[in-house]
């Protein structure tokens, strides 16, 4: 069996509060193959986007990351890497709000042809040729006219396609996308996710994808991590996970999102409680505090990955969970 195309192992985000460190992100460990796609799942400050800067080492100053990043774009190489060796060189990154993400002091076409620019061997002319190209694939119309203007000129799903075309400059091997289409309509969304899909299979391009929606995970991914308090606590194939969850928060994440066979006099069944504070994580089980099925030794003893058959969960009684949830 082949090397996965990256594979990051026991990561570990270290950041200072105040005179406190915290690890919002604790021993994550995940793999993609090439041409992949994995979805990222969980509540806000789960640790979903830091995982995915720490890849790419754009963590604020003074932060610390500990683990291991295998990166392996060729058959037969498992060459442990660095954030900054990966970055632009194999692997890109679309961020959530591409006005704030898009710098506004530049036109669109000199953005997109920057990354060809910075990572190629092609001259001004040739990299606003591809500039132009990339915004044509990425579905922008009247490619030429658009590259001429600023960001603020674009509604949000062109601005959303144009940092997509930037991303897809350095002809990346894997693209990281946080949370791509949160600032969009419904209408929009689903525009970009067919966008994605259709470039991952035209170009062979692994994905790794964070978003609250599991919906969106169900469209587009082969594979869904759910995270919980910077661990991951359930992982398996994206049938496994959403039909057969074997750990209570994937089973509540489930439960509190609408379905089209839902009752709509029925409100959604919420997950009671909070998330940890990292500065604070409980002993055992970080999602004990707010499960229904937590017993004593769920609060105290250690909670491991466990993987049976290609799908993994971090709960030691995952029997609580017999009947699917959809």
């Amino acid at each position: 069996m082949s090397a996965p195309l990256l594979e990051v192992s026991d990561l570990k985000v270290h950041l200072t509060i105040g005179e406190r460190q915290v690890t919002p992100v604790d021993g994550l460990t995940l793999s993609i193959e090439k041409g992949g796609a994995l979805g990222i799942v969980g509540e806000s400050g789960s640790g979903k986007s830091l995982t995915l800067r720490a890849i790419l080492g754009l963590l604020p100053p003074g932060s610390v990351v500990d683990g291991t990043i295998t990166f392996s774009p060729q058959p037969g190489t498992t060459n442990e890497v660095s954030a900054d060796q990966v970055r632009g060189n194999g692997v890109a990154m679309i961020f959530q709000e591409p006005m704030t993400a898009l710098n506004p002091t530049m036109r669109v076409g000199d953005l997109v042809a920057e990354g060809a620019r910075n990572h190629g061997a092609l001259d001004r002319k040739a990299c606003r040729a591809r500039a132009i190209d990339l915004l044509r694939s990425v579905g922008i119309p009247s490619p030429h006219e658009r590259s001429r203007m600023w960001p603020h000129e674009l509604s949000g799903g062109l601005r959303q396609r144009v940092m997509i075309a930037a991303a897809l400059s350095t002809s990346p091997a894997l693209l990281l996308c946080d949370e791509p289409t949160t600032a969009l309509d419904v209408t929009v969304q689903d525009q970009i996710l067919g966008l994605l899909a259709q470039l991952r299979a035209d170009l062979g391009m692994a994905l790794i994808l964070v978003t609250h929606d599991l919906a969106v995970v169900a469209e587009v991914c082969d594979r869904i991590a759910v995270m919980y308090a910077g661990r991951i606590v359930e992982i398996g194939t994206t049938e496994d996970v959403l039909t057969s969850p074997q750990h209570p928060y994937t089973a509540a994440l489930l439960a509190s999102a609408p379905t089209f066979n839902s009752d709509v006099a029925q409100p959604l069944e919420g997950i009671g409680g909070h998330p940890p504070d990292p500065r604070a994580f409980p002993p055992g089980c970080r999602f004990a505090p707010r499960c229904r099925f937590a017993q004593d030794d769920c609060r105290t003893a250690v909670h491991e990955l466990i993987t049976v058959e290609g799908h993994g969960t971090a709960c030691i009684h995952p029997e609580v969970l017999k009947v699917p949830v959809l």
